[in-house]
């Protein structure tokens, strides 16, 4: 992974109409409905714990996007 890390916060310095995120937005989805998916399969308790957590970040993610670009 050679990608370079780019903040939100540039993303949207150079794209006020906030189209940039589309695709932030996009990944966050992804990855909960995977997790989701994961989920509903069934999974050991120590697994759906760290599978609660993770949706409970992602979800996070999502407030802290929905926050600062409106």
């Amino acid at each position: 992974m050679n990608e370079a890390f780019v903040s939100v916060l540039d993303i949207l310095e150079n794209d006020p109409s906030g189209a940039g995120l589309k695709p932030i937005r996009e990944d966050l989805l992804n990855m909960d409905m995977d997790i989701r998916r994961n989920m509903d399969r069934g999974l050991a308790p120590d697994e759906m714990a760290t599978a609660r957590t993770s949706r409970a970040m992602i979800q996070a993610a999502e407030s802290i996007l929905n926050k600062i670009s409106s």
